[in-house]
């Protein structure tokens, strides 16, 4: 396997614009990509070190639950990265909320419940005219510049991530360098393939509407989504429950808007395998040759392949386009070469395969050598299970994924995971010199994880539910 050389450049001092490099990293490194990889690890350390020390000033007293772990563990400054470590949160904080105020639409309250986890000011929301989860989220991303970002709910309630407007713009317009090439100008819109929902609010469904805005451009000729409507949280919340409940009619109680929109839900599902054939169909027809950059799950591809396989289309794009498969099995069980089914539909060399995650605005492609790179505005850290103690930085160490977002502002950007991961901290073979989570991630059998999107199976069971319950 070929490696791709890290450019040489000479970089910032570390003491350089300290709130340049957490908020607007990649302006930091001069619009370079490469470069973001390639600064000394202990250069590195000590830029993530005083952006850490940015963030902890700026938030400990303006966050009450940071306040709270702060002076329990006597920590009014933070004097090396692993200091942090006490102050991860974990996620179970983003769903803290009595889970009846969900069931029973007090998003009032749920307003001032996500106040006590953000610096932005929600006092001036007016949540009377919210009859859904789907219409209180609505309600931020329009009056302010949070873009809450929903888990799957599958354990019964929904956790909720305050992302920015702002951190998603960032991401992209990185995540455009990795996959569109440089000659192509910055205005100008590309190809984005979306087998989904055209929009949603769920950790992926948001990357939807970040890959319109700066991979797209807006362009509607541009974007091409498997369905055009949104991806309900009401819906995903619904399947959640029903599977809880085990699907039995009766059990759960079926919120107004959902019985509102039955017949488009309803219709939408008997639907489901043909229009993913048209929609396989059509882009084979429309968009064979081109350039195209898609980003999905992993049963979600396999799907889409299948439908082009077996109506006999293969290499249908441009074979410099960017496949980016994420989010694991979900449970589903596919074959052992579905990425190369993938690839020989796509006509792409391989797919890159991503590591990425509702709670971090990062979405870290797969080096040429298998490894996932943390970026280098995410401080990553490796607990001991058992403890929850930070491990050295060096050499390969495993356990318990940890991380702090820098480019958090108004919320606290650190988190402890359910993954179990391997992290290495020694100069990668393919140029980078950024920590990389090596291949093999696994989760803690005890984690009550979030995930971005429910499976499809899910959503199947809760729209059975929805077509038999009484309406």
């Amino acid at each position: 396997m070929t490696t791709t050389p890290v450019r040489p450049r000479t970089p910032h001092h570390p003491g350089d614009d300290v709130r340049q490099f957490a908020d607007d990293p990649l302006r930091w490194f001069g619009g370079d990509r490469a470069a973001m990889h390639q600064l000394p690890a202990p250069d590195l350390a000590a830029l993530q070190l005083a952006a850490l020390r940015l963030r902890f000033t700026e938030l400990v007293d303006r966050l009450p639950v940071v306040g709270a772990l702060a002076q329990e563990q006597r920590l009014d400054r933070i004097g090396a990265l692993d200091d942090a470590a006490p102050l991860l949160l974990p996620h179970t904080v983003y769903k803290s909320y009595p889970a009846s105020l969900l069931s029973q639409g007090r998003f009032d309250q749920l307003t001032r419940w996500m106040s006590q986890l953000t610096t932005v000011d929600l006092s001036g929301l007016d949540t009377d005219g919210c009859d859904s989860v789907d219409a209180w989220l609505a309600l931020i991303d329009d009056r302010t510049r949070l873009r809450p970002a929903h888990s799957s709910g599958t354990s019964g309630t929904m956790s909720f991530v305050p992302h920015t407007a702002e951190q998603y713009c960032l991401l992209y317009e990185i995540v455009r360098r990795d996959t569109v090439p440089p000659d192509v100008s910055p205005g100008e819109p590309v190809h984005v393939v979306w087998p989904s929902y055209r929009s949603g609010r769920s950790g992926i469904a948001r990357h939807a509407t970040a890959m319109s805005e700066q991979l797209a451009r807006h362009s509607a000729d541009h974007f091409h989504s498997l369905d055009p409507g949104h991806l309900s949280a009401d819906l995903m919340l619904l399947a959640a429950r029903v599977k809880a409940a085990g699907g039995r009619p009766g059990r759960v109680e079926v919120p107004a808007a959902l019985r509102e929109q039955r017949d488009h839900h309803l219709a939408a599902r008997r639907s489901a395998p043909q229009a993913m054939r048209r929609f396989t169909a059509d882009l084979a027809e429309r968009l064979r040759g081109e350039r195209v950059v898609s980003l999905s799950l992993w049963q979600t591809y396999y799907e889409w392949a299948r439908a082009g396989l077996d109506q006999g289309l293969d290499s249908v794009f441009a074979p410099d386009s960017v496949l980016m498969p994420g989010g694991g099995t979900k449970g589903s069980v596919l074959p052992e070469d579905w990425t190369a089914q993938v690839a020989r539909f796509a006509g792409v060399p391989s797919v890159r395969l991503c590591y990425a995650m509702v709670e971090l605005i990062m979405l870290s492609l797969v080096c040429p050598v298998g490894a996932y790179h943390v970026e280098p505005w995410i401080v990553p850290y490796v607990l001991d299970p058992d403890t929850g103690r930070p491990l050295p930085r060096q050499g390969t160490v495993r356990g318990r994924a940890a991380f702090f977002d820098l480019t958090a502002d108004v919320y606290w950007g650190g988190f402890v995971t359910g993954d179990h991961v391997a992290v290495s901290y020694a100069p990668c073979p393919c140029g980078r010199t950024t920590a990389r989570v090596e291949p093999g991630i696994s989760r803690f059998e005890d984690d009550d994880k979030i995930t971005c999107a429910a499976t499809p199976e899910a959503l199947d069971d809760a729209l059975e539910y929805l077509a038999d319950a009484t309406l």
